[in-house]
């Protein structure tokens, strides 16, 4: 299975996947691919783990050069020869395509890694929250990934087309058993803030000296030195302990000629990503950039570097006596006020720059034990202080670079203590907390500067947007598509460099918004599905599945009386070790494995282990032993090791006598496909009676008991003795199964296969055409005098290689079509005796 996620969420991804799944997934990164290559020189890296999360930036690389640190990832992707049994991409919408205007493809090499996957993938799942951002060529690209015969071009897709390869739920649209919204209200207030009469003269100071060099940089086209007074105007409306740090930076760099004309390659190539997909970066990055825009000075002129650093110091001192800062006055005074109401509510508190996180720590909030969340904090650590969060503190302060992963639904009131100038940032904090789990309506306090052009152009952009979604009923992902095409750096920079009147630049903004309502409307109109999940009604199957899995065959306690009895029998032993929290039931024990079991995968003890669920999710120490752990895998995989069922197997005790005894024989059924694929899909339990009858009626079983706990009584010897002709019985029985089974998946591949094949036809009819009409035309310029050589060959080649394809895609599909039954395969046996045959305890 491959996971491939922007890079700040691979470390979340494998840590889901390990909770939830208890599967260990490895990150590829540069370290990591290096050592398997070094270990394995001649091996195709993905091939070298069958658990693979990855980043999307890091797999889209091509370098070959030894010398470079990069290793040459892309090319192996492509060239890979398996298949990913599941692919799955997070934030799926950066894998971008589009159409030029000579109606050539420009695939991004995040595309490419899209393609390569796709192309080697059983199943694909696709991930976003923003799947159509306005541009129907690229939502094209994007669905084709997964269907690539499906729709010939963009103008085909429709809402109806898309029913089999789309699920889109916004939160408006899901509701609970009771009928109740899963997603509660959110209400989004301003509150505005007036400077003192010194802190409007450092903003206006500061916004001078930002905007004289801000136009200086752009006169001379040093993009890095607009960046970084971009950085300084933003962390101004911070906090004043933040722009106080920055300017002290800025005057110890000058000072100790620590500054530069330009940033390095490294930081270079970071530099689009960290202006327009700063998600994308890791913390590493974000800050390595920053730390690099800080030394970036516009000209090297030994006069106007003094002169910079006598503004800078004078600016600095500015800042260093401000006393009081007016935003965390009022921040204080509303956390105040809220806790006086309910001494135990949650608050987070957001803001862009852990400088102004460790203020609000150390200064504002210095009498309360705060938790904390910022961009270089170890997940441990973090795990921690969401911990501490959710059953001590009253407050969380935290860094944009550190909310992917928090999950604090526990919570319901939220401050931005200053707005991001991407909104969509805004956006992803609120889903910190307006999240599934959330009982009560989210309360989210913007703090700002009043009259001030940013202030007043971001928070325009949220009210309109907000008005959008309530006009339109949407809630998810309208943000990002009203914004796709609004440059929010570049339009307040310019308002702030040009001194444009805020009205002019707030009419510009709402007409664009205007515009985009509309554009909104048609896309979800013409292009996207939206699916309503209901479990109040018409989802009943879904609540049915889940309790059906709730109360699945193997519970804990049966896998906990496997390994009690295996270690009783083959000299283990499992000691006690704490008892799990008070509020759930179960134990943690020390398990000391047989060694007929240690070796490879399972370890000689786990000092800390459970068969409690519960208890390993609370506990990040404590491993938990399920159904797929190694330690069961293995201690299976070491019963079973026999070809006949005649020795020692386990013994079940029915809950009555009736129709005992008999044995139980669980088979896996499965096919292989026309392709070659072995499909192992389902299981049968089959039980054979005394007079050689095999239904899947089983008996009623109360548990199960050591062979040492079963007397050898008549029941035991008869079914030894017959254990042969049962077994041939069962067999039978189960043959008849696996055909029906394959037959009934036959049908279904049939009906797929034929649906895949509609779409393939219609694909290349549609292409084969708009080329022949093309070549036609060509030709026919060709007669007129035109030197058409060159496009006839191609458009020549072209039809060559659409028919060639084609061909080759009815012939694979028509492949698939085929299914053949595999043997079954025998997986567990047991004897079954009625309650007089086992001993009491």
């Amino acid at each position: 299975m491959l996971i491939v996620a922007p890079a700040p969420l691979t470390v979340q991804w494998q840590e889901e996947m390990r909770e939830k799944f208890d599967r260990n997934f490895v990150i590829y990164d540069r370290e990591t691919v290096r050592t398997h290559r070094k270990s394995h020189p001649n091996q195709n890296v993905w091939k070298q783990e069958d658990l693979i999360i990855t980043s999307v930036d890091f797999a889209k690389q091509t370098t070959d050069d030894p010398e470079s640190d990069r290793v040459s990832v892309l090319d192996a992707l492509q060239n890979l020869d398996e298949e990913w049994d599941v692919a799955v991409f997070d934030e799926a919408h950066h894998l971008t395509a589009r159409r030029s205007s000579d109606d050539s493809i420009e695939r991004t090499q995040r595309y490419q890694v899209g393609a390569a996957v796709a192309d080697n993938s059983d199943a694909l799942l696709l991930l976003t929250g923003t799947p159509h951002k306005g541009k129907s060529d690229q939502f094209y690209f994007l669905v084709s990934l997964l269907d690539p015969y499906r729709f010939s071009h963009e103008s085909q897709i429709s809402p109806e087309a898309l029913e089999d390869l789309m699920i889109r739920r916004l939160k408006d649209d899901m509701y609970e058993t009771d009928g109740t919204r899963m997603f509660p209200e959110k209400n989004i207030e301003a509150l505005p803030v007036e400077m003192t009469r010194e802190e409007r003269k450092l903003y206006d100071d500061v916004t001078e000296y930002i905007r004289e060099y801000y136009n200086l940089a752009q006169e001379e086209e040093n993009q890095a030195a607009g960046f970084t007074m971009v950085i300084y105007q933003k962390r101004l409306v911070s906090s004043i302990y933040a722009i106080r740090k920055s300017l002290e930076n800025r005057m110890r760099a000058i000072q100790n000629d620590a500054v530069a004309e330009d940033l390095s390659d490294e930081v270079q190539d970071l530099i689009p990503r960290y202006s327009t997909e700063p998600e994308t970066l890791t913390d590493a990055e974000r800050a390595r950039v920053e730390e690099a825009l800080e030394t970036v000075t516009i000209t090297l002129n030994q006069s106007q570097v003094q002169q910079e650093l006598d503004r800078v110091k004078q600016l600095w001192q500015q800042a260093k006596n401000i006393e009081t800062d007016s935003k965390a006055r009022l921040l204080r005074q509303f956390v105040d006020r809220i806790l006086s109401e309910d001494p135990d509510e949650k608050i987070l508190i957001f803001t862009e720059y852990t400088d102004t996180l460790e203020y609000l720590r150390d200064e504002v909030f210095a009498d309360h034990d705060v938790a904390q969340v910022y961009g270089d904090l170890e997940q441990s650590r973090r795990r921690e202080e969401m911990s501490k969060f959710e059953e001590e503190a009253n407050l969380m302060l935290a860094t944009d670079a550190a909310q992917e992963g928090l999950n604090l639904q526990f919570a319901h009131i939220m401050v931005n203590y200053d707005l991001p100038w991407n909104p969509i940032r805004i956006d992803q904090r609120m889903g910190r907390l307006h999240r599934y789990g959330q009982e009560h309506t989210v309360e989210i306090r913007n703090l700002f500067f009043a009259d001030t052009r940013e202030s007043e152009i971001l928070n325009l952009l949220i009210e309109k947007t907000n008005q959008i979604e309530s006009d339109l009923g949407m809630r998810s992902d309208v943000l990002g598509r009203v914004l796709e095409d609004v440059d929010l750096d570049e339009t307040i920079m310019a308002a702030i460099a040009e001194g444009e009147p805020t009205e002019r630049v707030v009419a510009d903004i709402e007409a664009t918004i205007e515009e985009k309502r509309e554009a909104i409307q048609t896309v979800e109109n013409e292009f996207l599905i939206r699916d309503r999940f209901d479990l109040s009604g018409e989802d009943d199957e879904i609540l049915d599945v889940i309790e059906r899995s709730q109360h699945g065959e193997v519970s804990e306690d049966d896998i906990e009386t496997l390994v009690r009895v295996f270690f009783d029998e083959f000299g283990g032993s499992i000691k006690g070790v704490r008892p799990g929290p008070a509020r759930m039931e179960g134990d943690v024990f020390q398990l000391d494995v047989p060694e007929v079991l240690s070796g490879n995968q399972v370890a000689r003890q786990y000092p800390r282990a459970t068969f409690t669920k519960d208890i390993a999710m609370e506990a990040d120490d404590v491993e938990f032993i399920s159904l797929d752990h190694p330690l069961v895998e293995s201690l299976i995989e070491f019963c079973l090791d026999s070809d006949r069922i005649q020795g020692e197997i386990a013994t079940k005790v029915a809950a009555t006598a009736s129709r005992t005894p008999g044995i139980l024989f669980n088979y896996r059924l499965g096919y292989v496909s026309g392709a070659g694929d072995v499909v192992t899909e389902k299981f049968v339990r089959l039980y054979a009676g005394p007079d050689g009858s095999v239904t899947t009626d089983v008996p009623q079983l109360s548990k199960t008991v050591a062979p040492s706990d079963v007397s050898l009584s008549h029941e035991v010897d008869r079914l030894s003795s017959m254990a042969e002709d049962l077994y041939e019985a069962a067999e039978m029985e189960a043959w008849t199964h696996v055909e029906s089974f394959a037959e009934e998946a036959r049908t279904e591949r049939e009906r797929e296969i034929e649906i895949k094949r509609e779409h393939a036809e219609r694909y290349f009819e549609e292409q084969i055409e708009e080329w022949e009409e093309r070549l036609e035309q060509y030709q026919q310029r060709a007669e007129q005098g035109a030197d058409m050589s060159a496009p006839i060959g191609n458009a020549k080649q072209k039809l060559e290689s659409l028919r060639r394809e084609r061909e080759e895609e009815l012939s694979r599909l028509e492949e698939e079509k085929h299914v053949t039954p595999q043997e079954p395969e025998l997986v567990t046996a047991a004897y079954v005796v009625s309650p007089t045959e086992a001993k009491d305890e």
